[in-house]
């Protein structure tokens, strides 16, 4: 029997325009905060703790609003910081409660935790209804079967280039050493805009497309080029015009951390010591011996201790990141490779200096470019404002929700299993624990860009994650589009394409219809169509409601409607359960409509009766 929620569960605050008057304002703007509480708590008072210049500042709050059931309270918070915490103290008959991110306490708490309000905060506009789609080129379409990588173009350690028919089996990497090309190139992705249209999607990022001599390309031999075995420069102005057409958004991968072995700038530098590139890399024993990405000596790594380098690579107006920003290609947004190491190199602590320049370089030349690392753990010093947009949301997601789904943790994803994998299911509480500490660590506009996603070009996808079990990866895809952030889908996903570990989770797009499972395309269609339309996605705020016995269910609410969504992990069918939702301020009789299936729930005495629920259930929940 579900045990009744303390009164505590009622509290509500977050970074929406229902409880912030303003949550992009500019500096020194006043903005108003509120905060809901039941009417029946036994509050004594209410305020509001900021932290001017470091200095406590407690502000008291008064009710602005109230019926028979919630009280809102109010006051103002300067925005006098670019970087604004706050927190709720509330003085009750129980003694004095703590209201942060993480929820509502007894004990203080750290600022990080505190909710967080930036000021002058340049976030790209369009990013609320947008849903972005992966797309490993090789491995996408032939649009254009001349530029086709040739067999034995060139070789390292005995292996070259082999030209593979499309569809034909990945080669494992001792066999190819990633020298096995499909002749996917951008060509190709063009052609099948109509294609990315219909499902949905507004915009597409794409591994690396520069110059160099992988299929994965992240060993860029010329940042200032696009691959002639991809169409080349040509190509890319050709896409951008194809995409502006179709209304979307273009999304380019590079490598900032490292480059190729075969970069001018590094093969200069091996000849000459003293060449003007020998600065940007770590030598040890000139020429062989220097700081690679670990430890893979194809990937040199880049020292930015070199005032040079950062010039040249973010800079100056004509620099790397800058001069794909401008015509003929115009790209939208960026998107770092292995952002958490880029700029540190032992002793040398450079991340965030770089990530603040390298930020108002390329927002001087276009503020609404979206900025975003990879970053596969806690990258919340990054994303208080004055570094990236985002992050690919891993920890703060993704692999929370594996776990949870499967059992599958990031010791398990990689080709052999880790000593440290852990294969127990995760429990709901600890899923919600998760996503909401990730969630806490950052400004509320910030955690509303981060990109979500199921699974990458890094990872088994999804249906590998989920054993084959298709119910779970519905469960997935709903709590993907639901859930605060920007989502991505990884090409062929949709249609229940399979792969393990790289590379078998980069096989090539199927375009024969007769293998597609429609069915599950239809639910990604729904589902973001559901993302990019309803007001309490676009724009609403979020609240965990409960997350118990294989159960997640979350509240999405904006001024115009109200959704909450359920999860049903499993393992075996629920045949009943009674879910708190009254601390949602949902009414009692209030009429809730699944709107994946039609099937209405009524809320009795605060409560929502599931019943009958299969494994991988999942409901969006209107409350009309």
């Amino acid at each position: 029997m579900t045990q009744p929620l303390h009164w505590t569960h009622g509290l509500h605050h977050d970074g929406s325009t229902l409880y912030v008057s303003n949550p992009l304002p500019k500096l020194g703007e006043i903005v108003t905060i509120r905060l809901r509480a039941p009417i029946n708590a036994p509050i004594r008072g209410v305020f509001l703790r900021t932290a001017p210049d470091g200095e406590n500042h407690m502000e008291k709050m008064e009710i602005v609003e109230q019926d028979a059931r919630w009280a809102i309270y109010a006051a103002p918070l300067p925005a006098r910081m670019h970087h604004n915490t706050y927190r709720f103290k509330l003085l009750t008959d129980e003694g004095a409660y703590y209201l942060t991110g993480l929820g509502a306490s007894r004990s203080d708490s750290p600022d990080h935790y505190d909710f967080k309000l930036l000021a002058d905060y340049a976030a790209p506009d369009w990013l609320a209804t947008a849903v972005f789609y992966q797309i490993f080129p090789d491995r996408f379409h032939n649009g254009d079967p001349s530029n086709d990588v040739p067999e034995g173009l060139w070789a390292r350690d005995g292996v070259g280039t082999q030209r593979r028919p499309w569809g034909a089996p990945l080669l494992h990497w001792k066999e190819a050493r990633n020298r096995d090309f499909y002749g996917g190139d951008l060509n190709g992705i063009a052609q099948k805009l109509d294609y990315l249209r219909d499902l949905g999607v507004t915009g597409i990022y794409l591994t690396p497309i520069f110059v160099a001599e992988s299929n994965h390309r992240y060993d860029i031999k010329d940042f200032d080029n696009v691959d002639p075995y991809l169409g080349g420069n040509e190509a890319l102005a050709e896409l951008r015009t194809a995409l502006d057409t179709a209304g979307m958004r273009l999304m380019l991968d590079v490598t900032l951390n490292h480059c190729g072995w075969h970069h001018q700038w590094f093969t200069e530098a091996q000849k000459d010591p003293n060449a003007p590139t020998a600065q940007y890399f770590t030598f040890y024993d000139h020429p062989h011996s220097y700081e690679s990405w670990l430890g893979v000596r194809s990937l040199v790594k880049l020292n930015y201790r070199s005032q040079r380098l950062r010039d040249v690579v973010y800079r100056e107006p004509d620099s790397v990141l800058r001069r794909w920003l401008k015509e003929p290609y115009r790209i939208d947004s960026w998107r770092l490779d292995v952002a958490n190491m880029q700029g540190r190199q032992g002793s040398i602590q450079l991340g965030h200096k770089m990530g603040r320049e390298l930020r108002r370089a390329v927002k001087e030349d276009n503020p609404q470019t979206y900025i975003i690392g990879e970053h596969f753990y806690d990258a919340s010093p990054h994303l208080q404002g004055s570094e990236l947009d985002a992050t690919m949301n891993y920890q703060g997601f993704t692999i929370a929700l594996w776990r949870w789904l499967s059992g599958a943790d990031q010791g398990s994803t990689w080709h052999d299993p880790a000593p440290h994998a852990d294969p127990v299911l995760y429990p709901s509480e600890a899923l919600a624990e998760q996503w909401t500490k990730y969630r806490a660590s950052v400004p509320w506009v910030i955690a509303c860009q981060q990109f979500n996603l199921l699974d990458s070009h890094d990872t088994a996808r999804i249906l590998n994650q989920c054993k084959g079990d298709k119910a779970l990866v519905k469960l997935g895809v709903v709590l993907l589009m639901t859930y605060p952030g920007v989502p991505c889908v990884y090409y062929g996903d949709e249609i229940g394409m399979e792969g393990g570990h790289d590379p078998l989770n980069r096989k090539t797009m199927i375009w024969d219809e007769a293998e597609w499972d429609k069915d599950l395309r239809a639910h990604f269609q729904k589902l973001i169509a559901l993302h990019k339309s309803a007001s309490a996605l676009v724009e609403g705020g979020f609240q965990q409601l409960y997350a118990a016995d294989g159960l997640i269910v979350y509240q999405r609410q904006s001024a115009e409607q109200r959704l909450i969504v359920v999860g049903y992990r499993g393992p075996e069918r629920l045949t009943e359960a009674n879910v708190p939702v009254w601390h949602s301020g949902v009414e009692n009789g209030a009429l809730l409509t699944d709107v994946l299936s039609g099937a209405t729930f009524t809320v009795e005495n605060g409560t929502l009766r599931l019943h009958n629920l299969a494994r991988g259930a999942a409901l969006v929940l209107e409350d009309k």
